[in-house]
């Protein structure tokens, strides 16, 4: 068993110790190094030559986003963002995957006393399984990955739009990596998509809301992040919340709070689930990540729903592949390709299914 070599990034001493501490429970994974700053990470990078990067974005002398940039521009490394400006989706999260981060993670916050709060807990869920998904990643495309640019949304400030009942929903799933891909993909959508997309990245509470605003100005679609009750329209694009599954309820969106499933909430396989009683027809897309979520729910839809279309991204494009390798494994795989062409293929099996 090759072990997994961790480089901790943390300026908080308390923090180090937990982040080690969490890390040193579980075999497979190793400390080898822990860091205080940027700069003094790029010098513990040299000499340890860890195999994943766990950093904060606050530190002093040289901050995270530099230290990230630096690290992909010599010698790119899955790095994985721990900080609490994930709790508000903040900007500079966002930045830091644009830059190059493989995933983030909220860190756990201090209550006034200097003592971590409960989401500790959370973190011994989550870390692990980050770092082990961060291990596998297909490091040239890291830094190959290019954020997608924003177009601007050509509406008629004459027209009313109408707000039409959708026929067909594309329910797309992902994982680690996921957020650039999307990028990629929600910039290539077509404003007049004859469908509504829903979407469960893996992604922690309070960041959700920004990175669906990000989608919407990067895509012609109007995207938002899902609230209870909203309605399934064409053109538009609904977001699980980080904590909640995203599912389908009485023909309309409904927040579930239920057990996590493939440890994770939103979950994929439980979105995909709800969809067995729609009366739409489902266009099921799996894209990068680590593990199978998405896999058994795909199973069950082109079984109870025989007209179910499956299009997954090519594992070779995958910062992680084994979401989609897991559904080309089931058979039931209608079509795989990479990110630039499945706005297009999307848009087409839309318009046959409608």
């Amino acid at each position: 068993m090759n072990v997994i070599r961790v480089l901790v990034v943390e300026d908080s001493a308390f923090m180090r110790r937990i982040i080690s501490d969490i890390i040193r429970e579980h075999p497979e994974i190793e400390v080898i190094a822990t860091a205080r700053d940027g700069v003094d990470a790029l010098e513990k990078i040299k000499k340890s030559k860890p195999d994943v990067v766990t950093m904060d974005l606050e530190m002093p002398r040289m901050d995270g986003m530099e230290t990230l940039q630096k690290i992909m521009a010599k010698n790119p490394l899955p790095v994985i963002i721990l900080s609490s400006h994930t709790k508000i989706g903040s900007e500079v999260t966002l930045k830091s995957l644009d830059a190059g981060a493989v995933d983030i993670i909220s860190k756990p916050a201090l209550s006034s006393s200097g003592t971590a709060s409960e989401s500790i807990e959370e973190l011994k869920n989550v870390l692990p399984q980050k770092i082990k998904a961060a291990a596998i990643a297909q490091v040239k495309l890291i830094s190959a990955e290019k954020p997608a640019e924003g177009k601007a949304k050509n509406i008629p400030q004459v027209t009313k739009q109408v707000d039409e009942a959708a026929r067909v929903i594309v329910a797309i799933g992902a994982s680690t990596g996921g957020p650039k891909a999307l990028e990629a993909l929600f910039s290539r959508f077509p404003a007049n998509l004859p469908a509504t997309v829903l979407l469960s990245q893996h992604m922690p509470p309070g960041f959700t809301f920004s990175f669906a605003q990000r989608l919407d100005m990067l895509s012609p679609l109007r995207v938002k992040e899902a609230e209870e009750g909203d309605a399934l329209l064409k053109g538009r694009a609904l977001v699980a919340p980080g904590g909640y599954h995203l599912v389908i309820k009485n023909g309309r969106a409904h927040l579930d709070t239920g057990p996590r499933v493939n440890f994770v909430r939103p979950a994929i396989d439980v979105m995909y689930q709800s969809l067995l009683k729609c009366e739409q027809k489902i266009l099921a897309v799996i894209m990068t990540g680590m593990g199978r979520d998405g896999t058994d729910g795909t199973v069950a839809l082109k079984k109870k729903k025989e007209d179910t279309i499956v299009i997954v991204q090519e594992p070779d494009t995958a910062l992680i592949p084994s979401m989609p390798a897991a559904v080309i494994k089931t058979g039931l795989c209608d079509a795989r390709m990479s990110v630039e062409k499945m706005a297009a293929e999307i848009e087409r099996y839309t318009r046959i299914l409608s």
